[in-house]
């Protein structure tokens, strides 16, 4: 049978299960190169799903989000804050922004550019005279890249600066998140300097005249930006998020010991208003005035539904999903140990399915897709990435988003939504080996569809609203 998506047209039944579905991440504001917000606003208040969370990226997209949710404030939840991937635009030195006429923008590259990923703990040392030179020889290269391209790099702006327009943007939008912002060790830097407008001829046969064509320019580099400065400035964000007591839509690529490093040292500093967990200190101190506990489950997620149930006072914490997370059973399992209230995961079918098994898109013809394969095989059939589907039978399922994490026609959002909540269907059947699935009673495809949507609506509720 084949792999391959066949476009049906939607049914009652496809209609009402995808309408209790958010999307928990995307970026509808970038469709269309970013030109047309209008646009992609249309296309998203005709899609079937029912809301769409649509994540900042750069300096330049928060506006962008900003104008699409007034365009669809019913359909669309916002999201601010910058992805790593545009960190650079931001300097942690001394005297940017200071008012003199040219700010030294050689010293910022300088600092944050690296030709590979040291562990944080190594920065700044090294342990034998061949290592000390082969870093000064990668420094001597950046440094000669940057004052050739100098006149093209971007001017920063100070972290401080940025704080303060992201408060101001989620305090105005009081129903935003915090999102996308995170850690990648993967992308490369690179330059991407005012479009070029040529003057060309005019395709149209009936058109005598020059049409001018747009350019834009990428200026790829081997460099990245170091992950130290990274940190950062995702410490400051979330820290601001606690805060203003926001949930966090989170990248991470490649970096999941930074990452937990990070939240140990936020829940050491933060505690209860980071977990939404007591101390061990604080709940000894609790039950010494309430009087001992009941006998809870031994999961600490369930014990701590059951904290939360008889103590509605107590500080909720910050909600954290890892988005489209390509990592490890164990990781996840150890992010759960340490947020085991707050951390939530969304998968995407961008992620889940294998790059050399998906369908072409039918862009003229974008309506739902029904996956046309027999539910027992599509775990067998390579189709899927091994990886995705072992964290989604590992991922708790009162911890489980879906997203479409989709930056082009806002309309094929239905699509991707309906391919990976196929995908978690069949991985959280109760037929599914080693599944941590719905219960068995009563098992039909129909019924399984429903309390699986039903189930994850729940789950973005409780994301969105607070632990």
């Amino acid at each position: 049978m084949s792999d391959q998506l066949e476009e049906r047209p939607t049914t009652t039944h496809n209609q009402d299960t995808l309408s209790r579905l958010t999307d928990a991440h995307c970026h509808p504001n970038d469709a269309f190169q970013g030109n047309d917000v209008a646009r992609a606003a249309s296309q998203v208040g005709q899609l079937t799903i029912g809301k769409v969370c649509v994540m900042s990226s750069s300096l330049e997209s928060q506006a962008k989000t900003e104008e699409l949710f007034r365009l669809q404030p019913q359909k669309v939840v916002p999201a601010f804050g910058l992805h790593p991937w545009f960190t650079s635009s931001i300097t942690l030195l001394d005297g940017a922004e200071s008012g003199d006429q040219e700010f030294d923008k050689r010293a910022h590259y300088r600092e944050i550019l690296v030709k590979k990923h040291y562990p944080t703990s190594s920065i700044g040392r090294s342990d034998t005279q061949q290592e000390d030179e082969r870093r000064r020889k990668d420094r001597m290269e950046i440094w000669e890249w940057i004052d050739c391209h100098l006149h093209l790099l971007p001017k920063p702006i100070r972290l401080e600066n940025f704080l303060v327009g992201l408060r101001q943007r989620l305090m105005r939008f009081p129903t935003s998140v915090m999102g996308e912002i995170g850690l990648d060790k993967a992308f490369t830097f690179h330059i991407k300097p005012s479009p070029v407008i040529h003057p060309t001829r005019g395709s149209n046969e009936k058109d005598d005249g020059d049409q001018p064509v747009t350019e834009d320019r990428v200026i790829k580099s081997k460099y990245k930006v170091s992950i130290g400065h990274q940190l950062q400035i995702l410490q400051k964000q979330i820290e601001l998020a606690i805060e203003l007591r926001r949930p966090i839509s989170l990248h991470c690529v490649q970096a999941p010991t930074e990452l937990l490093g990070l939240i140990d040292e936020l829940i050491g500093r933060w505690g209860v208003r980071f977990t939404g967990l007591l101390s061990n200190h604080q709940t000894t101190e609790k039950k010494s005035k309430t009087g001992p506990a009941q006998m809870g489950s031994e999961n600490p997620t369930l014990q701590a539904d059951s904290e939360r149930d008889k103590d509605t006072t107590q500080e909720q914490g910050i909600n954290l999903c890892w988005h489209s997370p390509n990592i490890s059973v164990e990781v996840l399992q150890q992010t759960l140990r340490k947020l085991p209230r707050t951390a939530y995961f969304s998968y995407s079918s961008e992620l889940a399915i294998l790059f050399d098994s998906r369908a072409p898109s039918n862009k003229a013809h974008p309506g739902l897709a029904q996956p046309q394969c027999d539910e027992t095989a599509v775990l067998d059939n390579k189709r899927y990435s091994t990886r995705a589907v072992q964290a989604i039978r590992a991922t708790p399922l009162d911890r489980l988003l879906l997203e479409s994490d989709h930056g082009a026609d806002p309309v094929l959002i239905d699509n991707k939504l309906q391919q990976i909540f196929h995908l978690v269907r069949v991985v959280k059947s109760p037929q599914s080996a080693g599944s941590s699935g719905l219960p068995s009673d009563d098992y039909s495809l129909d019924s399984h569809s429903d309390r699986l949507a039903r189930q994850i609506e729940a789950n973005w509720n409780r994301f969105y609203t607070g632990a």
